[in-house]
């Protein structure tokens, strides 16, 4: 937009030659009119009879009427230049007045083109920030299904390390009645055969004893990882949670699983956050299994939860 400045200029500049122009017609009307050849109107008149008077009084008029005149053309060419003049300026202004509505519009489509450009911008950095969102959500979900996957398998991996352990109690089981079984039919004497058999009745309730007290532990450790898994799947980490951590969980129980109450007791070396997050995961849980570990049931088990990181 041209400023108030440029603008006083412009018309200071046209003015001026406005008065320039004027001189020089002043000046040319001037010439013109000195130089004009007056001749005083003649006009043949009928041949007359001629009395000779004092012509001096007319004469004088004539001479009037003529500077008259003069002076009256003279006001008609100032007042002809006076029009010119203002019929230019009048020209001027509109001139001045259409290139000021021409630089408006101008104006008006640039400030139009930038305010189109700016929306278009803001449009696509939104959709760039949408993009980007998405990206991280998927991100998540990506991350979210790999860690659930991840404790899917370490799960499987604790139960199958169980599985053997029951296979190998069952093999030594089968082993040592082998051998009962050949020491039996070894005896020759009832007597032998007696505490034979004595001993292996010994050594099968003992068996029996050791294989069941084995199956216990064997089954109490896997309720136990069963426990610690659904806490685990049920925890949220608080943002204060770091790695390392080791929380004793006392769990408080009805028969059929439901948990009535649950606390952290020691050993514990998370922070507040964090105890707290681990009673609710507990809370979430709600229910226990229960069938097929009704010989394992206590009203009140501990756990350690664990946090690597």
């Amino acid at each position: 937009m041209i400023s108030e400045t440029r603008k006083q200029a412009i018309r200071d500049q046209l003015q001026a030659l406005g008065l320039a122009l004027g001189v020089h017609l002043l000046m040319l009307a001037v010439l013109v009119l000195g130089s004009w050849n007056w001749q005083p109107f003649e006009r043949e008149l009928p041949p007359v009879q001629v009395t000779l008077v004092d012509q001096g009084p007319v004469a004088e008029q004539r001479q009037a009427e003529d500077a008259e005149r003069e002076a009256r053309e003279q006001r008609q060419e100032q007042q002809r230049q006076e029009r010119q003049r203002q019929e230019e300026a009048e020209r001027q202004r509109q001139q001045e007045e259409q290139e000021r509505q021409e630089q408006e519009r101008r104006q008006a489509e640039e400030e139009a083109r930038r305010q189109q450009e700016i929306e278009r911008r803001e449009r696509e950095l939104e959709a760039e920030r949408q993009a980007e969102a998405r990206a991280r959500r998927e991100e998540q979900r990506r991350l979210a299904e790999e860690e659930r996957q991840r404790e899917e398998q370490e799960r499987l991996a604790e139960l199958a390390e169980l599985r053997a352990q029951r296979e190998a109690a069952e093999r030594q089981r089968e082993e040592q009645e082998r051998r009962l079984a050949e020491i039996a039919e070894r005896r020759e004497a009832q007597e032998a055969e007696q505490r034979a058999q004595e001993e292996a009745e010994r050594l099968r309730l003992q068996d029996e004893q050791a294989q069941a007290d084995a199956r216990r532990a064997t089954l109490r450790e896997e309720y136990i990882i069963t426990i610690r898994t659904l806490v685990t799947r049920n925890w949220n980490r608080p943002p204060t949670t770091r790695p390392g951590v080791e929380c004793t969980v006392r769990v408080f129980q009805i028969p059929g699983g439901e948990i009535i109450a649950a606390e952290i007791v020691q050993p514990c070396n998370a922070d507040q956050a964090t105890r707290r997050s681990i009673v609710a995961a507990v809370n979430r849980v709600g229910e226990l299994p229960y069938r097929g570990y009704e010989s394992v049931f206590n009203r009140e088990i501990e756990f350690v939860f664990r946090f690597d990181g």
